[in-house]
């Protein structure tokens, strides 16, 4: 057999080898990407009445207002915590072992907590409401609001 055979038959089994190897790792890896085991939750967006409810029974509430530090020192719901919408990072981080119970997440009016909640059932919160027009709504609805 001449010097390019031999050439071309070592590329062609460097070729197979690489192929039979790319699609045992596709098989494999496959099953983890498309059936994973963690479960995909929707959150719920809920009106500023069903929250003031929610305030007078449950004593586990986490009340996450997602504005800027300066909109959160002009005015909240009672018993909110500030995390800015810029640090979600960190909200995921504080709130990863508060997982399974109700966290309500509002904004200025409400379009900037529907993203979060979108992210954080996605990252696997199960219990996420978003509150529907945010502190705006709630001020309409006569909520209460700390300064």
């Amino acid at each position: 057999m001449d010097r390019k055979k031999k050439i071309y038959l070592q590329y062609g089994a460097i070729f197979i080898f690489i192929m039979v190897f790319g699609i045992i790792n596709f098989l494999v890896k496959t099953p983890e990407v498309w059936r994973s085991s963690m479960p995909k939750y929707n959150y719920a967006t809920i009106p500023p009445k069903d929250l003031m409810d929610l305030m007078s029974l449950n004593t586990e509430l986490i009340i996450v207002d997602a504005r800027a530090t300066d909109d959160f020192k002009n005015g909240y719901i009672k018993g909110a915590t500030n995390f800015p919408y810029i640090n979600l990072k960190k909200m995921e981080k504080a709130l990863k072992k508060d997982r399974e119970k109700i966290i309500v997440i509002y904004s200025e009016d409400g379009k900037k907590s529907k993203e979060i909640s979108d992210v954080l059932s996605n990252l696997g919160f199960s219990n996420i409401k978003n509150l529907d027009g945010g502190i705006n709504g709630w001020i309409a609805a006569s909520g209460e609001v700390v300064k």
